[in-house]
């Protein structure tokens, strides 16, 4: 029997964690013209070697629909619209329309600080890359926010989660020392899109601001900008703009780990904004 061609992804929503990346996904979902991977953040790249890739990378392709129409499609939704609810998976069907032409993509968050760009690039050198940006200092705040979730319900992450106010300052430490971080690392937005753009220019990259988002009207603003790069219909998404994914309930941070932060971050912001051409609403 024939394996059935399945269509590329035209755009990868690579990053980066807790901007947004599950609604802006579902954002682009209620465009007619497009249609879901199988799961919303395979991260196929990031827990398997170059070589497993290399040698399965059919199995990747699999989980995006086949060029021809074989009916309505699913795909496994594991996210929450409730403030402080835990993600469920939920199994949504789309219907697909005979003769309309489609475009596919997935979106994994953590692709932005963990996959070297030219890995992607090897498997999906046509991809169009989507990045969120947003405060980096409530990045990290909601970051670790998030891990605690995740030890409170059973999920051990590989690593020891404590206070925030003693486990960003370890960061900071491992971070002058030159290792990985956890909450720190994936805020370094310009360091990281210099590394993208070297890689696959700047005409395949697509900078997003999440605080854009929160307000409906420059959020309808954002789903043109995104229209005219992907190439896709125009579209009235309208209340769907409101809806917001995998989001806890809010906290303040502590005043003095803000302030640490803020000083951590400043010069990256600083080279941020000149590559954006834009001010940035931030700390």
């Amino acid at each position: 029997m024939k394996t059935p061609a399945h269509l590329r992804p035209s755009f990868f929503i690579i990053g980066a964690n807790k901007c947004g990346t599950s609604s802006l996904y579902w954002y682009l979902l209620m465009n007619p013209a497009v249609l879901p991977c199988a799961e919303k953040e395979p991260n196929y790249f990031g827990q398997h070697s170059p070589a497993y890739i290399a040698r399965h990378i059919a199995d990747y392709f699999a989980l995006f629909p086949t060029v021809d129409d074989r009916g309505p499609l699913t795909f496994d939704w594991h996210a929450s619209d409730d403030p402080g609810t835990s993600a469920v998976t939920t199994t949504v069907v789309v219907e697909r329309q005979p003769g309309r032409r489609y475009i596919t993509g997935e979106a994994t968050a953590s692709t932005f600080h963990d996959v070297s760009p030219a890995l992607l690039r090897e498997h999906l050198p046509a991809v169009k890359l989507i990045v969120l940006v947003r405060d980096p200092v409530e990045r990290a705040y909601s970051h670790h926010r998030m891990y605690r979730r995740f030890c409170d319900d059973g999920w051990e992450p590989g690593f020891p989660v404590g206070a925030f106010e003693h486990d960003i300052r370890a960061e900071l430490a491992k971070h002058e020392r030159g290792e990985r971080t956890e909450y720190l690392g994936p805020g370094l937005y310009a360091e990281l899109l210099q590394r993208w753009t070297s890689v696959y220019g700047e005409a395949q990259l697509k900078v997003l601001v999440t605080e854009d988002l929160s307000d409906p009207r420059r959020g309808q603003h954002v789903m043109r900008e995104l229209e005219d790069y992907l190439d896709l219909p125009p579209h009235d998404y309208g209340d769907n703009l409101t809806r917001r994914f995998n989001r806890a309930t809010p906290a303040e941070i502590p005043a003095a780990e803000r302030a640490l932060l803020a000083d951590f971050y400043r010069p990256d912001n600083d080279r941020l904004r000149e590559l954006l051409g834009r001010d940035l609403e931030w700390s």
